[in-house]
C-alpha cells in the first residue's frame, strides 16, 4: 500500500502474518501451454508493431477481442483475416481497406460483446467450436447467440494459423 512495511507482523493472538511482495507472473494472459510448448500468442514489439499467433481457434477470439480493445484495425486487417477475406474487400475496389475498416468500426460494439461472451462462455460450455483441418466456425450456444446480433465466427486455416473468414 505504500511506503516501507515490515516484511512481517505478529497480532495480539500471536498470529504471523507474512507479507509478499506482488511479483509479476512469468505467464500473462497472452501465453499459454500447449502440451510442453510455451506460446506467447500476442507480442508487443518496442517499436511498436505487434505478432499474433493463432495456435488454437481460441486464440483467435482473443487476439481479435484484444485488437478491437485497443482499435488496432491495420492489425486485424495484416494478421486476423483470411487472405480470400482481404482479397473479397480489395476486389471491391480501391477503397477495400476502408470498406473493412468501416464495417469493424461500425459493428466494434456488437463483435467485441460476441468475442467477450465466447472467451468468458468458453469455460462453461457456451462455446461451440467446430473446426476440421481446413476450418470450421465458433459460435455461441444457441440459448446464448439469442441475445447477439452476431454469434459466429467462420474461421480458416491458413499457413498453420487460424484466420478471420467471416462474421455473422
Amino acid at each position: 500500500m505504500g511506503g516501507d512495511t515490515p516484511d512481517s507482523t505478529i497480532t495480539e493472538d500471536g498470529t504471523e502474518i507474512r507479507w509478499i511482495e506482488d511479483q509479476s507472473p512469468e505467464i500473462d494472459g497472452f501465453e499459454q501451454t500447449i502440451g510442453q510448448e510455451q506460446v506467447r500468442i500476442r507480442i508487443d514489439n518496442e517499436d511498436g508493431s505487434v505478432a499474433l499467433r493463432n495456435v488454437v481457434p481460441m486464440h483467435l477470439v482473443i487476439n481479435l477481442l484484444e485488437c478491437l480493445r485497443r482499435a488496432e484495425y491495420k492489425v486485424i486487417w495484416e494478421q486476423l483475416i483470411s487472405e480470400a477475406q482481404r482479397e473479397w474487400y480489395e476486389d471491391r475496389g480501391e477503397n477495400g481497406y476502408e470498406e473493412f475498416l468501416e464495417y469493424f468500426q461500425r459493428n466494434r460494439k456488437p463483435i467485441a460483446s460476441m468475442l467477450n461472451r465466447m472467451q468468458a462462455g468458453k469455460v462453461y460450455g457456451d462455446v461451440i467450436i467446430d473446426v476440421g483441418d481446413r476450418g470450421g466456425t465458433i459460435s455461441l450456444r444457441r440459448h446464448i447467440a439469442y441475445n447477439f446480433p452476431l454469434s459466429v465466427l467462420q474461421i480458416v486455416r491458413e499457413d498453420g494459423e487460424w484466420k478471420l473468414e467471416n462474421i455473422r
